[in-house]
């Protein structure tokens, strides 16, 4: 198979991505349909595919199939993380924060960037040599569906180690780290 060409379609790709957002809970098939404005029909054809990638697990109660994200398998878990950082850009989070925090040092870490965050978990960003900003993200934290803690540091000298290590296995949004 060429990398160049998708292994699933659109709306396993869409299924997949509300899987994502939803980490952490069960959904009926109908659910998925309805939230993706399709066919209960096309959703069950869909899933097979996303099953033998992994990607998602199904349990089934009486009749109703239940879908969720596959924690345990490491290539969803790369992949998810992947959609995280598609889905900070979309949202235009980034560029909320370029224009509020110009010249500032911007990393996204914690269990969003490493693609381990459930439906439960924040999202939490390192603004580095800058001071505090009041942020209006709450445009953002509906669209992620997570709420979003932003920690300002003067310098990296101003970091407690344990959690300056943390920061630095996270993502780069803007900025470079100098040490």
């Amino acid at each position: 198979m060429e990398i160049y060409k998708l292994n699933f379609t659109k709306l396993q790709l869409e299924i997949f991505s509300l899987l994502c957002l939803k980490a952490g809970e069960k959904l009926s098939q109908r659910e998925v349909a309805k939230t993706l404005e399709v066919s209960p029909t096309a959703i069950t054809n869909s899933v097979p595919k996303l099953l033998e990638f992994q990607l998602l697990k199904l349990e089934k109660v009486r009749n109703i199939n239940l879908i969720t994200f596959n924690r345990d398998e490491q290539k969803a878990i790369e992949l998810k993380r992947v959609e995280n950082l598609k889905n900070i850009y979309l949202s235009q989070l980034v560029d909320y924060l370029r224009q509020e925090l110009p010249g500032g040092t911007i990393l996204l870490f914690g269990s969003y960037a490493k693609g381990e965050d459930t439906n439960t978990s924040d999202i939490d960003l390192a603004v580095i040599e800058r001071k505090d900003k009041l942020l209006d993200l709450q445009k953002y934290e509906k669209k992620l569906n997570r709420k979003i803690n932003v920690n300002f540091y003067t310098s990296w000298k101003a970091i407690p180690k344990h959690l300056k290590n943390n920061i630095l296995n996270g993502i780069l949004l803007q900025g470079s780290v100098e040490l």
